[in-house]
C-alpha cells in the first residue's frame, strides 16, 4: 500500500513509465507501418501502369494476328489466279503447237501469236514474283505470330506476379489494421490507469475489473479490499471518459453493475 494525499508509489510510477514507453514504441511502429503502406501504394500504382502498357502490347499482338489472316486470304486468291493462268498457259501452248504445224500457211499469224505469248510469259513472271512476295510476307507473319504468342505468355506471367504482389499488399494492410486496433486497446487501458492513478494510487481493483469484464460494485470492492464509495468515485470518472459503463438497477441502486468497454 502507498501513502495518502494522492502520492504515486515507486512501483506505480515504474508501471506508468513502462506503459508510456510501450505507447511511444507502438506509435513509432505505426509511423513505420504507415510509411511502408505508402510505399506499397506507390508500388501498386506503378504495377497498374505497367499492366496497362502490357494490355496495349497484347492488343497490338491481336492486330498482327488479324493482319496475318488477311495476308493468308490474299495469298489464297493469288494462288487461284496462278492456277487460272497456268491453265490458260497450257491452252496457249496447245494452240501454239497447232499453229506451228500450220506454219507454212500462217507464218504471219505465228509471229503475232509468238509476240502475244512472250507478253503472257512476262505477265506470268510478274504474277509469280508477286506470289513469292506474298509468301515471304506470310512467313514473316508466322514469325510475328510466334513472337506475339511468346509475348502473350510473358504478359500472363507478369500479370500473375502483379496479382501476387497485390495479394501480399492486401495481407500487410490487414495486419496493419489489426495492429492499430491493438494500439487503441492499449491506449484505452493506459487512460484507465491514468484516471485511476490520479484518485487511487492502489488500483488493484482495476486488475479485477479487467479480469471479469462485468462485475457488481460490492463484489469488486470486496475483492479489492476497498470501500464501494472510493471505487465508485473513480468508476464514474472512467464512465465519463467512455471507458466503462455503469448499469444502475434502480434509482437508488447501491450495487450497480460495472462493465468494462
Amino acid at each position: 500500500m502507498s501513502g495518502e494525499n494522492n502520492h504515486i508509489s515507486v512501483s506505480d510510477a515504474i508501471k506508468i513509465t513502462q506503459l508510456e514507453n510501450k505507447v511511444e514504441t507502438y506509435e513509432q511502429r505505426i509511423t513505420e507501418l504507415e510509411g511502408a503502406n505508402q510505399e506499397l501504394e506507390e508500388k501498386k500504382s506503378s504495377l497498374t501502369e505497367e499492366l496497362e502498357k502490357l494490355k496495349i502490347v497484347s492488343e497490338k499482338a491481336t492486330e498482327i494476328a488479324s493482319e496475318k489472316d488477311k495476308l493468308a486470304e490474299e495469298v489464297g486468291t493469288l494462288k487461284q489466279k496462278t492456277s487460272v493462268l497456268e491453265e490458260e498457259k497450257g491452252n496457249l501452248d496447245k494452240e501454239f503447237e497447232d499453229l506451228k504445224s500450220d506454219l507454212l500457211k500462217k507464218s504471219e499469224g505465228i509471229s503475232n501469236i509468238q509476240r502475244d505469248l512472250d507478253n503472257f510469259k512476262e505477265q506470268l513472271t510478274t504474277e509469280k514474283t508477286a506470289v513469292e512476295k506474298w509468301q515471304t510476307k506470310v512467313s514473316e507473319a508466322e514469325v510475328a505470330k510466334n513472337d506475339s504468342e511468346q509475348l502473350a505468355q510473358q504478359l500472363r506471367d507478369e500479370k500473375a506476379i502483379i496479382e501476387g504482389k497485390y495479394n501480399d499488399l492486401f495481407t500487410e494492410s490487414s495486419k496493419l489494421e489489426q495492429f492499430k486496433d491493438d494500439i487503441r486497446s492499449k491506449e484505452e487501458a493506459l487512460r484507465r490507469f491514468e484516471i485511476i492513478a490520479e484518485t487511487d494510487p492502489n488500483y488493484s481493483w482495476l486488475t479485477i475489473l479487467e479480469q471479469y469484464k462485468v462485475i457488481e460494485l460490492k463484489r469488486l470492492a470486496m475483492a479489492a479490499g476497498a470501500s464501494t464509495h472510493s471505487i465508485l468515485t473513480v468508476v464514474l470518472k472512467l464512465e465519463a471518459a467512455g471507458l466503462v459503463e455503469v448499469e444502475m438497477h434502480g434509482k437508488d441502486d447501491q450495487n450497480p453493475t460495472i462493465k468494462l468497454k
